[in-house]
């Protein structure tokens, strides 16, 4: 029974406070089963479509004059490799190389398939139909171009930025995207009750040309520039090093108050984060003894931590310090340690990292 109430502490524990180290680790796990399961619900809703038709079917077959691009997998494997890369951006090593090597292989066979059909469409070798400006043949509903797949790919270039420098351009990065994919989503119902239309009349008309989403541009512009502000602490605005007090002229000049880091018990060693990087690159403590270290986070407003890991930065931490945005400082007290060196490493920003040497 005993047992069984420790247990129940501890999993209430890990509620109360969880390792966000570990929970940030998570992510890319809960974010490919969420796509999993969207596919497992897109092949149940595509399995249920009618009308049901067995049997072998006829391959569709354009219409005399009309030149159909063909399928590919050039969409798949670039989707595939993105995730290879944003899982290399989380756990760095040959995954980040991996990612990288991957991704340009796929958009280089991407752009070999788009160059063969802008050939076959400039170099043709029957005679098209002769079709009015902007007039698609009857019966046929040519989508009109988009501006989504840029405004995604801009979102998703904020949103990498977020991953690495953190703080307020992760939320813009998404609220981008979201806002992106929801506007290519309401396209894409737009041009599906098109083509209803079309195989019911027998002809639909083309899209006509958009126009620029200049108020999503501008959103997007104020989402960015507000990021950086408050990732650079411009905002909310902090009482200036000099000012004068409320005592008047006649009152002694406002003193600069002390850095975090000056504050509190002395520790054993102490490390530094400034522009995202830890200043300090090496540190040596004690074997086989407990230790403290003073963290000090010099990045306004951006989460940092510092986590123990066996050397290279492979494998689990062997301990893990929580997480806390700047300008502030922690003590963390670290438990003995084995005599070896190890290497720190914030759990967000893998890049920051330092030599700890136990000894």
């Amino acid at each position: 029974m005993e047992q069984l109430w420790s247990s129940l502490l501890e999993f209430i524990n890990q509620l109360v406070s969880p390792d966000w180290g570990a929970l940030v680790a998570l992510i890319p796990l809960a974010l490919a089963a969420l796509v999993l399961l969207y596919l497992a619900w897109t092949l149940v809703r595509f399995t249920r479509a009618g009308p049901r038709r067995r049997g072998r079917r006829p391959k569709p077959r354009a219409p005399a004059g009309v030149h159909m691009p063909g399928p590919s997998y050039s969409p798949f494997l670039a989707a595939g490799a993105m995730a290879v890369l944003l899982y290399g951006l989380v756990f760095g090593g040959w995954v980040l190389a991996a990612g990288a090597v991957l991704l340009a292989f796929a958009l280089v066979y991407w752009l070999r398939e788009g160059m063969r059909e802008y050939d076959h469409v400039e170099h043709p070798q029957t005679a098209l139909v002769a079709i009015g400006p902007r007039i698609p043949p009857p019966g046929i509903h040519i989508p009109g171009p988009s501006f989504r797949p840029i405004l995604a790919s801009v979102a998703m270039a904020v949103l990498f930025y977020g991953l690495v420098f953190g703080g307020w351009l992760i939320l813009a990065g998404l609220l981008m995207l979201a806002i992106s994919l929801i506007q290519w989503l309401a396209d894409a119902r737009r041009e599906y009750r098109g083509v209803v239309i079309a195989d019911v009349t027998g002809h639909l008309p083309a899209d006509p040309r958009p126009g620029y989403p200049v108020k999503t541009i501008a959103t997007f512009a104020v989402l960015f520039l507000g990021a950086i502000v408050l990732n650079a602490g411009i905002l909310p605005p902090r009482s200036g090093a000099g000012s004068t007090p409320a005592g008047g002229a006649g009152s002694p000049a406002a003193s600069v108050a002390p850095s975090p880091s000056a504050s509190g018990p002395a520790a054993d060693v102490t490390i530094t984060a400034v522009n995202v990087a830890f200043t300090t690159a090496s540190v040596t403590v004690p074997a086989g003894k407990p230790f403290t270290i003073r963290f000090q986070n010099n990045d306004a407003s951006i989460p940092h931590n510092v986590a123990i890991r066996p050397d290279g930065a492979a494998g689990p931490a062997v301990w893990t310090g929580e997480i806390f945005p700047g300008v502030d400082s922690r003590l963390y007290q670290v438990s003995a340690l084995q005599a070896g060196t190890y290497t720190f490493i914030c759990d967000l920003h893998p890049t920051m990292t330092g030599t700890l040497t136990v000894q």
